[in-house]
């Protein structure tokens, strides 16, 4: 009876042992995985690190772009300005991940495959190199607010239009003062008035009766 309890009982602790051991496996896959489909989300304008910071993308200037590409927009062509630089060793700007994406969640995908002048170079950078283009977008719904870096279909780092300040309260609305009374004018001098019977009376020629 007790040689069965001792069984019972290491059998017991042998599962244990192997439960702690599974979760304890499983626990850095699970952080690896949460910090994987982490997002970072900037203002226009701000940075977002890729790859464990081994580079850094900066996003400005989302809006409607008035320059000539080779491609015919079905909707309205759109642009941004987008600086990829090497932080830790050679990294390649990747543009065919850069989507722009409307309030209802419409994205519209980069013209990556469309040569420009003004785009973005493609090449590899050496450590500490950075480059700096235009990305553009063809726009067939509603206008996009946010620029959005999407690795596998993930969403990695998104870019937001910060709102626009409120305007000032109209001048009307402000508490009126009551202006200082006037001061009395002073007395005019003898003689300083523009009427007639202001001016003095004229001197008599000597001699004259």
């Amino acid at each position: 009876m007790n040689a069965l309890k001792m069984t019972n009982i290491s059998t017991a602790f042998a599962g244990a042992a192997i439960a702690a051991a599974a979760i304890v496996a499983s626990a850095p896959m699970a952080l690896a995985d949460a910090d994987a489909g982490a997002v970072t989300t900037a203002a226009l304008g701000g940075q977002g690190k890729l790859d464990g910071g081994t580079q850094v993308w900066t996003v400005t200037d989302l809006k409607p772009s008035t320059d000539t590409i080779n491609y015919a927009p079905r909707g309205t062509l759109w642009e941004v300005t987008a600086t990829n630089e090497a932080l830790r060793g050679s990294v390649t700007p990747i543009v065919s991940n850069f989507n722009v994406r409307a309030a209802d969640g419409q994205n519209y995908r980069a013209l990556f495959q469309v040569p420009s002048q003004q785009g973005v170079n493609p090449a590899t950078l050496a450590e500490g190199q950075k480059t700096s283009g235009k990305i553009y977008f063809d726009v067939t719904g509603d206008q996009p607010t946010s620029v959005v870096y999407n690795a596998g279909g993930n969403d990695v780092l998104v870019w937001n239009k910060t709102a626009a300040p409120a305007s000032a309260p109209a001048a009307a609305n402000a508490p009126k003062r009551q202006a200082p009374a006037a001061t009395p004018a002073a007395p005019a001098a003898a003689g300083a008035g523009s009427r007639a019977s202001d001016l003095p009376a004229a001197t008599p020629a000597p001699g004259a009766p």
